[in-house]
């Protein structure tokens, strides 16, 4: 039953880094298309303290384990789409920009 569990566990981590991949992704294509109503109302739902929390806890090997590589992202964004994302943020979108920035700066 073990093995079982830890296949379905597996299953389900592939899925979530999937997922999460397509929703970056997406949220890039979205701010650089100019379908920045949709992304808006979507950024409108998420809390802006737990999205710092969230920054704040991402490290080297949290990406790694989720299969997110910085300098794919680094080449798909722009300064120009990292101000758009802060406006669309609006409160706290410079320190949550800010933040993505050096993180994403870092080597």
């Amino acid at each position: 039953m073990s093995d079982l569990s830890k296949k379905i566990s597996e299953l389900f981590g592939k899925m979530d880094e999937k997922m999460l991949q397509k929703k970056i992704n997406t949220a890039i294509d979205m701010l650089q298309n100019g379908n920045v109503d949709d992304l808006a109302r979507k950024l409108d739902k998420i809390d802006r303290d737990e999205l710092l929390q969230k920054i704040n806890e991402f490290d080297e090997s949290k990406l790694e384990k989720l299969n997110i590589n910085k300098s794919e992202i680094r080449q798909k964004i722009n300064d120009t789409d990292l101000n758009n994302l802060a406006q669309l943020l609006g409160d706290r979108g410079d320190e949550i920009v800010g933040k993505l920035k050096s993180f994403l700066e870092k080597k």
